[in-house]
Formats: structure tokens, sequence, C-alpha cells
């Protein structure tokens, strides 16, 4: 019954369609996952303009921008991780890992701003540094490309934990 799931995670060698399909499900995965997680109501926008922030906090205009620089590189990461790993077992963690990483994208960012814990946040991006590390080691081992794919989206990840500890230390 479910050998069409058996053979997506049991392939030596992708096809031409597994590629098309991967790259789609890579891309509307982490799209999709940091848009639901990146719209802010109106309570949620006066949240977050009420809050004292870092100097070196970027204007709001930056972050769909970088967000979508960023997503694009994760969704080609996810391509290349799926598709052109040297072995099975490498795949599949990094497939998991990837997976992990789109929820912790949302969950940080509902965690943030729809309950407007910003404690909690940041123990969501300390998740996220290590799921992304151990994402780009993984990839190393296999596929660099995946992993040099991820290095700017870790860059910002430390960054944007940067601010959410400073977040937190000025707004007690």
């Amino acid at each position: 019954m479910f050998n069409w799931l058996k053979d997506l995670f049991h392939h030596p060698k992708t096809s031409t369609r597994e590629k098309w399909i991967s790259g789609v499900v890579a891309t509307v995965y982490i799209f999709g996952l940091g848009m639901l997680g990146g719209r802010m109501s109106p309570s949620t926008q006066a949240f977050y303009e009420a809050l004292q922030k870092p100097s070196l906090n970027p204007p709001s205009w930056v972050f769909p921008i970088a967000w979508t620089i960023l997503f694009s590189l994760i969704a080609w990461s996810g391509y290349q991780g799926w598709n052109y790993f040297t072995t099975e077992r490498l795949r599949k963690i990094f497939a998991y890992l990837y997976a992990v990483n789109g929820l912790l994208v949302y969950l940080w960012s509902f965690t943030f701003f729809e309950k407007q814990s910003i404690l909690g946040a940041l123990y969501v991006i300390v998740a996220m540094v290590i799921v992304i590390e151990l994402m780009i080691l993984t990839a190393f081992k296999s596929n660099q490309k995946a992993a040099y794919a991820l290095l700017p989206y870790f860059i910002w990840v430390l960054f944007a934990a940067y601010l959410n500890i400073s977040i937190v230390a000025l707004n007690p």
C-alpha cells in the first residue's frame, strides 16, 4: 500500500521526476512555513514595535528581502541534499534535519510574535542554530554545495539570535 513512500526513500539514485518533485517539495515546505510564521496581525505588529531593540536591529524592510533570499538557498540546499548525497543514511539524516528546521522556522515566529514570548523564542532560536549546524555538518560529509548554501542562513540566524538576546535583555 505504501510502496510509493518506500520507493521514495530507497532509490540509490534519484530519477529526473523525483528531482523535480523534491525541488518543489523543498521549496513549498520552507517557503510555506516561513510565510505562515511571517504573517503578523495588527496586534503582533504593535507588540513588536513597542519592544526596545538593539542599535544593530535592521529596518523592517530588510527582513522580507533577507528571508526570501535565505529561503531560496535553504530550498536549493534541500534539493541538493535529497538528490546528490553519496549515502542513503546521510540523505535521510539531512532530510530529517531539513524537516525539523522548517518547523523551527515557524515555531520561532509563532513563539515570538503570536505568543509574544521573547524568552521562549530565544530557546527556539538556540535549537535552530543547533539544527542548522547539524545540517551543515551532515552536508559537508557528502554534498558540499548543500552545506555552502546553508552558510548565509547560519550566519543570519546567529545574527537573529544576537537580536533576540538583546531584545530579551532590553525588555525585562
